[in-house]
């Protein structure tokens, strides 16, 4: 066997007459350097993986030569930033489509293979599926998507692990994994070679406008070949050139394709000769293994063919073979439900409300009608004719003719029926039910959840889970006090702009005066933010004045600002100890006129880590001064022009730790002082007039204060 050298092909610039045109990229053998370089074990398992199939196809097996189609699942991870990246569902079916023609050779321009290698010329029997099971044995349309908060991504990888900012692969035992993204430095794709270890990264990566041969493509990459080219890779295939930069002793271990100097690019008229090969027919510029643009790639080789599929004749990728990926879970044709209810839910206090559903087809038929019937309480059903159209496992929201409602405790029930105006045929996913109550005036302060009763959400609290999955819940894994707090799972059950809300009860927010709200949060990354800055949930405090008409922002925290452990990150799932929690204060004053407040806390997933709250506390800050005399400390001049002292009243040398904070809950100033010192100087000359909360920490002990700026 020669050698294979590692020459990895740089992004260039073709010049033309006519202008500049990109040529293919593939970065394959940058991959390969760089997992040799990086990956313990890589090269001894790439090379012992290469050994024992050198051994099989010089064996007699009649797997070598067997004419049964073989057809492999595969997962398409689409991650986009912008909406041309999130590319349709069309444009991966036509991808699916032209490889399969490409390795079954019944592709359109077979004719243009030049006669003199059509008998060198191969049918793979190998094809491909968009998988129809997941590795759990759920229905799945084999495409999933992302929205990344990434530009783009090279070949390191990241594209593969949601913790990176992509999708993490499915089983490479069981599916092939293909990500599609928006690449840098001009590349289109790359592929990983089988190993003796079947890595989690196996599988192709490829830019999403390089991807089938509908929708974003763009030409002349814009007939599929990019993933045809890739695919081989994974397959074991080389550059047909052997990468050896114009050396002429490169092999790509195929003995019925031409020595090649290096790759071609454009598209060529037959025949070609090179530097390598000399007399006609010259080179084979037009296989799949070059980088001639896509109309004039059309033909692998009967070796190219053996090799490919002796990989999947080779422990460990002949598991591969024996996967139901692509057995279809049995669906019935029509079956509808009600997986989740946005509204109502939780506290209102109006006098009517909007329903608002989602709606999922279970069915394999698409889902053009459906019947909603829904009522409150035990009242008569109502109903509502959606039209439009669902694909087979896939939901929608929908919209409900406004219902009266009435002071007190109800339950609200929605089902599907009549899917298609047909007999729906699995009854048991048809219904959701919420409970909400109306209230005429909120409940007066103070006010305090804790999570401490097991029904979840509490009494008077609503959830908001438009999704219909993963959301809030109560656990008693972590707690600041008490025994229980509410945690949602972004570690492993949120997709990546996933939202999610618990909404407080109605509140009066005039029975104490200065109200101020306190809750404990923690939370820890579970990526470093030295390496990705760009990875975390987001926690959100909202608050309405019209009952839940429009909301205000109080509070807005994500990545190291929202994390409240030492080191901010950990690449584990979080589960925080009682030191691990961060209380925080958001000043009410500017809403003390609202008798019928909500307060939401709102998480927007990264799927990065699971998010705690515990201690929910509305109260007033009347009488804070005096308490805080009693304490040994006291803040004057109150009201003040701006020139604030705080007199800290000892001399035990303990450091004293202060934070003010605005109406809002924003700290405008950090400062701290050594108790010995006695007073401690603030200027809030640059503040607006108002309220201001003044936070002092003296060892194990936190104290509050009000001061007023009028100047």
């Amino acid at each position: 066997m020669k050698k294979i050298t590692r020459f990895i092909t740089a992004s260039i610039l073709i010049f033309t007459a006519s202008g500049i045109t990109a040529q293919r990229n593939c970065a394959t053998m940058e991959n390969h350097t760089r997992l040799e370089e990086t990956r313990e074990n890589y090269k001894t398992d790439r090379l012992q993986y290469e050994q024992a199939m050198q051994q099989f196809l010089s064996s007699t097996s009649s797997a070598k030569t067997t004419t049964a189609v073989i057809t492999i699942p595969v997962v398409v991870h689409v991650v986009y930033k912008t909406a041309v990246q999130n590319i349709s569902d069309l444009q991966v079916l036509s991808q699916i489509a032209a490889v399969n023609e490409d390795f079954g050779r019944t592709n359109a321009d077979t004719v243009n293979t030049p006669t003199v290698w059509n008998s060198v010329s191969a049918n793979t029997n190998i094809q491909f599926c968009l998988a129809q099971r997941d590795p759990n044995g759920n229905p799945t349309t084999g495409i999933e998507r992302r929205l990344t908060t990434l530009n783009s991504f090279g070949t390191d990888d990241k594209v593969k692990a949601y913790s990176t900012g992509g999708l993490d692969a499915w089983d490479p035992t069981r599916y092939m994994n293909i990500w599609v993204c928006n690449m840098t430095g001009g590349l289109l794709g790359y592929g990983e070679f089988p190993t003796n270890t079947v890595s989690n990264t196996y599988g192709v990566v490829i830019k999403y406008n390089a991807f089938g041969r509908v929708g974003t493509v763009a030409a002349p990459f814009n007939l599929g070949r990019t993933l045809t080219h890739e695919f081989s890779h994974c397959f074991n295939l080389y550059h047909i050139w052997g990468d050896d930069n114009g050396a002429c002793w490169g092999n790509d271990q195929c003995a019925d394709t031409p020595n090649q100097a290096n790759s071609t690019n454009g598209c060529f008229t037959f025949p070609k000769v090179d530097a390598c090969t000399t007399t006609t027919p010259g080179i084979m510029f037009m296989n799949y293994m070059d980088y001639s643009n896509d109309n004039c790639l059309n033909m692998f080789t009967q070796n190219q063919s053996t090799r490919m599929n002796a990989v999947l004749n080779v422990a460990p990728y002949n598991a591969l073979l024996s996967s139901n990926g692509c057995v279809p879970v049995p669906l019935p044709a029509n079956d509808a439900g009600v997986i989740a209810i946005s509204e109502p839910n939780g506290s209102y206090c109006s006098s009517s409300v909007m329903p608002q559903i989602t709606l999922k087809n279970f069915g394999s038929s698409t889902l053009t009608t459906a019947v909603i019937n829904y009522r409150i309480d035990n009242n008569p059903v109502q109903t509502y004719t959606y039209t439009g159209s669902i694909g087979s496992l896939t939901s929608a929201p929908v919209m409900l003719p406004t219902l009266p409602i009435a002071t007190g405790n109800h339950t609200f029930t929605a089902y599907a029926s009549l899917p298609n105006a047909l007999m729906d045929m699995n009854n048991v996913n048809d219904t959701t039910k919420v409970l909400f109550d109306v209230v005429t005036m909120g409940q007066p302060l103070p006010f305090s959840e804790g999570f401490e009763t097991t029904a979840f959400a509490p009494a008077g609290w609503g959830l908001n889970n438009p999704d219909g999955t993963v959301t809030w819940k109560r656990t008693t894994s972590a707690k600041k006090s008490g025994v229980a707090s509410a945690v949602i799972n972004n570690y492993s059950g949120q997709f990546k702009g996933e939202l999610d809300e618990l909404i407080s009860p109605v509140l009066d927010l005039t029975t104490v005066p200065g109200p101020m709200l306190t809750f404990e949060v923690a939370y820890r990354l579970y990526t470093n933010p030295a390496s990705n800055p760009n990875h975390s949930d987001t926690l959100e405090v909202l608050i309405s004045t019209d009952c839940g008409a429009t909301y205000t922002s109080l509070y807005k925290q994500y990545g190291a600002n929202l994390a409240t452990t030492t080191p901010s990150w950990a690449a584990n799932s979080f589960t925080p100890n009682a030191m691990q929690w961060r209380m925080e204060m958001l000043m009410l004053n500017d809403y003390a006129f609202s008798q019928n407040a909500l307060i939401k806390f709102r998480n927007t997933s990264d799927n990065e880590n699971n998010l705690y709250l515990d201690d929910i506390n509305i109260s007033g800050t009347t009488g804070i001064e005096r308490a805080n005399l009693e304490n040994g400390f006291s803040i004057y001049p109150n009201p003040t022009t701006g020139n604030v002292v705080i007199d800290l009243k000892s001399r035990d040398n303990i450091l004293v730790q202060v934070v003010v904070l605005n109406s809002l809950g924003q700290p405008i100033y950090r400062g701290s002082q050594s108790s010995a010192n006695e007073t401690l100087q603030v200027d809030l000359s640059a503040q607006t007039n108002g309220i201001y909360l003044i936070q002092l920490m003296k060892g194990d002990k936190t104290y509050y204060s009000k001061i007023t700026v009028n100047k």
